[in-house]
């Protein structure tokens, strides 16, 4: 078996990881900013954003990984090039919060974060503080090339450990194979893989929101549901769908939601396929490597003619799980994205939209649980909860994620600005609650 040199001090992407470089190209050609998300951090009392930058400023210059780019080596395999370190310093936004200031006002501002495009190819990390009348937000801006969602929290948590500390963590390795062998693994891999997608797919392309013309920018909206919701809501999941299905069930209530709108909108054909991303690691081995991206993919159907019978389309979404479970779909899935790494990331989002037949999926869904931040406390004060705001690829252009905070659940709607009206905002945030049992 042929197995190509490669050096072991370089941190070679995954195929995972050259998949998220394809979406944040073509989030870029379509919206001027790429796969971005926000961790934003809500505390009670006001924060000293000046202390805040100092913190971070010092603890981010001990990890010049931030500051890498993507390159390829002499054997073609992409990997992240990290430079000498150097004085680092992030960008701090700061915004004062006024007494009558709604949560939706908040909103606007960190959206104005997030579909901020970043300086340049090095920077991969910004902040924005909103503090004010007793309660504040801490909002970390990042790129999915550096971070998945989890390891955004652990690498705030990080922060957090060493500042209430005193002490630096120790040192991570940033180092990873180039996975230049065992080529026949990956190819029946991919074999699986594209059986499993035909299967899925069928031969219509999946049901779809038409994406707006113009300039392109995405809106948020969140239902955050305290501890008695949350396990209403956690027992309705288990006596609807059995003992941790939280995420089918969360899924099934989305599809729903969405239904509805595609419905008043009269768009029926296709029916509606749905990437999950999931992550491939135990909860104790977030810690041990917080940078790139550890996730893997379920992918669903949703068959339109059932799509709003919710006992039906939550047994067929448990029935798909099982069986990419059993066929381990989601192990194919990296395997087979190796192979993928040699072809540039705009040829291949070309590729993948041809294959795809110019629709990658009807939405996005995700189901972060358990947070990956450890303490209760932000740089000394209380934290009253903990959402993300993801920039969904463009296409499909709209998501819908779930992720817990300690005792809360929050959902967070994310969408280009255009593809839905105030009402039909409303109609999904209804549904959902709906759905959940929690009216």
């Amino acid at each position: 078996m042929i197995s190509l040199p490669y050096s072991r001090n370089k941190r070679y992407l995954t195929g995972v990881d050259w998949i998220v470089h394809v979406l944040n190209y073509m989030t870029i050609k379509e919206t001027g900013a790429g796969f971005m998300s926000q961790i934003v951090i809500e505390v009670s009392g006001n924060v000293n954003p000046p202390e805040i930058e100092n913190a971070l400023n010092s603890f981010i210059n001990k990890h010049a990984v931030v500051n890498g780019y993507f390159s390829r080596d002499i054997n073609l395999a992409p990997y992240w090039k990290i430079p000498p370190v150097k004085k680092l310093k992030i960008t701090l936004d700061t915004v004062i919060l006024k007494e009558d200031d709604s949560f939706d006002a908040v909103l606007k501002n960190l959206e104005i974060g997030i579909n901020t495009l970043f300086k340049n190819k090095r920077e991969h990390i910004a902040f924005h503080v909103l503090t004010g009348c007793g309660r504040s937000y801490i909002a970390m801006t990042f790129d999915h090339l550096l971070f998945d969602a989890r390891n955004a929290e652990a690498f705030l948590s990080m922060f957090q450990k060493e500042w209430e500390s005193g002490e630096a963590s120790g040192g991570m390795a940033i180092t990873e194979p180039a996975h230049l062998s065992m080529w026949m693994d990956k190819f029946k891999a991919g074999q699986r893989v594209n059986r499993a997608f035909i299967k899925i797919a069928g031969k219509a392309s999946p049901r779809v929101l038409p994406l707006p013309l113009g300039k392109k920018v995405f809106r948020f909206r969140v239902l955050s549901f305290g501890g008695k919701e949350t396990e209403a809501i956690a027992e309705n999941a288990f006596n609807k769908a059995g003992y941790l299905m939280l995420m089918p069930y969360a899924l099934a209530a989305s599809v729903c939601a969405l239904h509805g709108i595609f419905k008043g909108r009269g768009i029926s054909s296709g029916d509606y396929v749905i990437p999950v991303s999931i992550d491939t690691r135990k909860q104790e081995e977030v810690r041990g490597d917080l940078f790139f991206n550890h996730v893997s993919f379920f992918i669903f159907k949703a068959e339109a003619s059932a799509a709003s019978d919710f006992q039906a389309l939550l047994k067929s979404i448990k029935e798909q799980m099982y069986a990419q479970v059993r066929s381990d779909l989601p192990g194919d899935i990296c395997k087979a994205t190796f192979l993928m790494r040699i072809a540039p990331a705009s040829l291949l989002g070309s590729l993948l939209k041809l294959y795809f037949k110019g629709e990658i999926a009807s939405f996005c869904f995700s189901y972060v649980g358990k947070t990956a931040y450890a303490s209760p406390s932000f740089m000394g004060n209380k934290i009253t909860n903990i959402f993300h705001m993801p920039r969904t690829p463009v296409p499909p252009g709209i998501g819908i994620f779930f992720q817990q905070s300690n005792e809360k659940l929050n959902v967070i709607l994310s969408y280009l600005d255009g593809m839905l009206s105030k009402d039909e905002e409303e109609i999904i945030l209804t549904s959902l609650k709906s759905r959940l049992g929690v009216e």
